[in-house]
């Protein structure tokens, strides 16, 4: 299953009194929620007359009449909307004129709208965009047509809206959508009514937008949708027109073409799509037929063991629907730790904090859906700290208290907020707890927090409550817990709250809170099966699972309450694989998140009956002779031989590939001896591997030993030989039949040469320009691809016939007659040298590499061997280590995986 990029649109729908007229029509705004499959909603607001009121759509159901919710904070028309998965944004608008931003809470859609930081202008009648982070709201009316383009930061939206490059000509009444990248604002009125497109790049907003090729007819009142890669722009005035224009993302220069029609001609209206802006994308398991969602699994990380005193990164997996049996080791977390804390949302868990011996700010994030690979290391909390309580919700994970010992004995009430949308950025400050105090514990509902108990002496009962909607002001204190306690654990479902356990001394008592009636003092519930502290909690909408902890000495007991009968002693589970204590625990289906599918198939069968992408790398064609045969390495299971897989539509050697979270592509090479070389490029479908390889659309020219890489959207194929060529070609995944286009080139022709980058740059290194090799490195921006590529730092010594593989933060760039050494380029300063890491196992040339976010695999190569290599990203450092091999010796042949080079994951 692919990625599938879904969001919400909000354009004009009329221009009423500017033009003279009054529509009874209302602005509209479509938005799907973050539950994309399960709770499928679009949110219409405001109108005219002047209205607060907000609609919503449900997508599953879309025949009844729309649902009214929680009205914006005044009432208007004329305005425009945009958001992300959690929130929408409304701005502008008239009656009076506004600056007003409105924000809907999609997990508490009832509740009045939120006014946040404004706009910088007072206007109606603009349009809105943006992608996960930002809204962009530009042109509209105030007193005369504007240019200014106000962006919102949705990590920070009460500030005020900041003013970025403008449009280029004043405007109103026009429409706009974009991607994840751009966002394009068409049509409007200046006052003559016109076709102009404008694009912003997100990367560089400051700058004056650009104009781009017109739409196919001049007009206002139109309404825009799209999709990752192109834009509709439908409808409008003067006519009515029924046409719809199509804009191409990735040759936005030239004129619209008009697709469609609509069924009628008509303006003032909106337009939404599941799709556009790429606001939200789809985990990448596709679960058997699509009956199955959250997994139904609690994991428990880190903390200390039964092998002594020191600290462990073990996650340990329990099964839901077989919670009796010993749980699963999972991968482990990026670092060891004990007494650290954590919480998640329905795809991912993050472990952050505790020590070993020395405090940490490391935040480690376990992927649900490819739990067998090592947690990648996200953004720090914002200081050192250990003995934290975690909860949040959808969005954001909140990390409150602790003691932070390397800089003070003092104990803390900050409450640190990690934004899931950004998680590699450091953890936000937000509004303390009513008193500093470490050793508590937490959980919550999809609205709010509960932090309870810990220290100082005395042993505290509080309970504070972050509001996650105004989550900068002081928690409040809450109802107690029934009996102070400290260094325990915490779960719940989305309407109780459990408190239990607790150290020094040791208890078994269970609090209760009630969320609807938090005032009072939590309810005694239980017990535990025995008195123990240092326990880690999590669960489900039924059951909370209590694991280990100390009785005095580490135990390996699972305790789990029934909620529907939570007066009873807890019932042992489990256990955990050995004793621990000082652990974090994570779920999909804590604190009020939605169980998608049912609850009773586990998250083994789930995964047993489809497919992750995610955990495979294919190695295809090659020489001596030449191949077809494709291999599979299964990244959890890397000991093990390769396996033969569908081969490609005819063997070849000399190739190259790359591909996205749902296909890889493997394109030129020789198929034949002497040379003459191919254009072909074969697609294989990681979900259905099993095959032959299908041929899509050509390279522009018959080429070898080219390099390729790319990113979710497109491949880009550089260099190669007969030559040396500096041409790069792109394929567009969503149109692969066609013909590759040729873009920006290299800075020097070459072949032999090896690519890796990220979601953002392609990095083309090494090569032979001629006889000699060289140790350029060129950077192509995705964004900017006609563009002649970018010299970089270079690699650290010339090389050809090399590989390359990587991450999201570095590459790696490894063989060459006589170089073991594998050269790392820092994509965050990627204008110094390469540095030289640990080797390969031998020196060798003719290797194909891929790989996944933690390790790299290195794969054939001369003279034709099976070997594979595994370069550990954490520790590149170290010489590689040697793996499962291919099915047969190989080499100049190409390699690509779907967790390669930072696809979304």
């Amino acid at each position: 299953m692919g990625i599938r990029q879904d969001v919400f649109s909000l354009e004009q729908i009329y221009i009423l009194q500017l033009e003279g007229q009054w529509s009874t029509k209302g602005d509209v705004w479509l938005s799907p929620s973050p539950f994309a499959k399960a709770h499928p909603f679009g949110y219409f607001g405001g109108g005219s007359p002047p209205k607060s009121i907000v609609d919503r759509v449900d997508y599953s159901n879309d025949t009844p009449t729309a649902v009214a919710k929680g009205p914006l904070s005044v009432t208007r028309y004329a305005l425009a909307a945009t958001g992300n998965q959690n929130f929408g944004y409304f701005g502008g608008g008239n009656s009076p004129q506004e600056s007003k931003v409105d924000r809907v809470d999609y997990s508490n859609d009832t509740a009045n709208t939120s006014p946040k930081g404004p706009l910088s202008l007072a206007r109606y009648f603009l349009a809105a965009t943006g992608n996960a982070d930002f809204g962009y709201f530009g042109g509209g009316y105030s007193g005369s047509a504007a240019s200014s383009v106000d962006r919102i930061d949705y990590s920070n939206d009460t500030a005020d809206a900041s003013p970025k490059g403008p449009l280029s000509a004043t405007r109103y009444a026009l429409a706009a959508t974009g991607n994840q990248n751009f966002g394009y604002f068409g049509g409007g009125k200046t006052p003559s009514t016109v076709s102009i497109v404008d694009r912003i790049d997100y990367s560089n907003d400051t700058a004056n937008t650009s104009p781009k090729g017109p739409l196919s007819v001049v007009r206002r009142s139109a309404g825009a949708t799209g999709n990752a890669s192109f834009g509709y722009f439908g409808g409008g005035y003067p006519g009515p027109f029924s046409t719809v224009d199509r804009i191409d993302y990735s040759n936005d220069t030239a004129i619209a073409v008009a697709k469609g029609p609509l069924s009628v001609g008509r303006r003032y209206l909106a337009a939404s799509s599941s799709r556009a802006n790429a606001i939200l994308t789809e985990n990448i398991v596709n679960y058997a037929a699509g009956t199955y969602g959250t997994p139904n699994t609690g994991y428990f990380g880190g903390g200390r063991d039964s092998s002594g005193p020191g600290t462990g990164s073990t996650v340990d997996r329990v099964d839901y629907s077989n919670d009796t049996a010993t749980v699963s080791p999972k991968g482990s977390l990026s670092f060891s730790s004990r007494d650290l804390s954590a919480t998640g949302n329905s795809s991912f868990g993050y472990f952050a904090g505790g020590y070993t011996p020395n405090p940490y700010s490391t935040v480690s994030r376990i992927s649900y859906f490819n739990d067998t690979a090592t947690a990648s290391t996200k953004g720090s909390l914002s200081t050192t700290k250990l003995r934290t309580g975690a909860t949040g919700n959808q969005s954001f994970g909140y990390f409150g208290g602790g003691q932070n010992p390397a800089v003070s004995p003092s104990d803390l009430s900050t409450v640190d907020r990690i934004d899931y949308s950004n998680d590699g950025a450091a953890a936000s400050p937000k509004g303390p707890l009513s008193v500093a105090r470490t050793a508590l514990t937490a959980t919550g509902n999809q609205d709010f927090g509960y932090f309870g108990g810990g220290e100082p002496s005395p042993v505290k009962s509080t309970v504070d409550r972050v509001d996650y909607s105004n989550d900068t002001a002081t928690a409040v204190a809450k109802g107690p817990l029934s009996v102070a306690s400290l260094r325990f654990g915490a779960t719940g479902n989305a309407s109780f709250g459990y408190f239990a356990g607790g150290f020094s001394p040791t208890i078994s008592a269970v609090s209760r809170i009630d969320y609807s009636n938090d005032t009072a003092t939590a309810s005694p519930k239980g017990p535990l099966s025995a008195a123990k502290g240092y326990t880690a909690a999590t669960g489900d909408s039924s059951f909370g699972y209590f694991a280990g902890g100390i009785t005095p000495s580490l135990i390996s007991t699972i305790d789990r309450i029934d909620y529907s009968n939570d007066t009873a002693t807890a019932s042992p589970k489990g256990p955990l694989n050995d004793t621990k204590g000082n652990m974090g625990a994570a779920s999909a289906r804590a604190n009020g998140f939605t169980a998608i599918g049912p609850s009773v198939v586990s998250n083994a069968d789930a995964v047993a009956g489809s497919f992750n992408p995610t955990t495979f790398g294919y190695f295809g064609g090659g020489t001596p002779g030449t191949f077809s045969t494709v291999d599979r390495i299964d990244y959890s299971n890397d000991t093990a031989t390769a396996a033969a897989k569908g081969p490609l539509s005819f063997a070849r050697r000399g190739l190259v590939a790359t591909g996205n979270s749902n296909f890889g592509y493997f394109g030129g090479g020789y198929p034949a001896w002497p040379p003459d070389p191919i254009s072909t490029v074969d697609r294989i479908d990681y979900s259905n591997d099993t095959p032959t390889a299908v041929a899509k659309g050509p390279l522009s020219a018959s080429k070898g030993y080219r390099g390729a890489t790319g990113n979710a959207s497109f491949g880009y194929f550089g260099g190669g030989n007969p030559g040396p060529v500096s041409t790069v070609d792109r394929i567009d995944y969503s149109n692969d039949t066609a013909t590759a286009t040729a873009k920006g080139p290299l800075s020097v022709g070459r072949y032999a040469l090896a690519a890796t980058g990220n979601a953002d740059f392609g990095y083309f290194g090494g090569g032979c320009p001629a006889v000699s090799t060289v140790s350029t490195v060129d950077r192509i921006d995705y964004s900017n691809d006609t563009a002649t590529a970018a010299a970089k730092g270079p690699l650290s010594v010339g090389r050809k016939y090399l590989t390359a593989t990587g991450n999201a933060d570095f590459g790696y760039f490894g063989g060459y007659p006589a170089i073991s050494t594998v050269d790392r380029i820092d994509y965050s300063n990627d204008t110094a040298d390469a540095s030289p890491k640990g080797n390969l196992t031998t020196s060798n040339w003719g290797i194909s590499a891929t790989g996944n976010t933690s390790f790299g695999y290195f794969g054939g190569g001369s003279p034709p061997v099976s070997t594979v290599d595994r370069i550990d990203y954490s520790n590149d450092t170290a010489t590689a280590t040697t793996k499962g091999p291919l099915s047969l010796a190989r080499l100049v042949s190409a390699a690509t995986s779907a967790a390669a080079n930072a696809l979304p994951q």
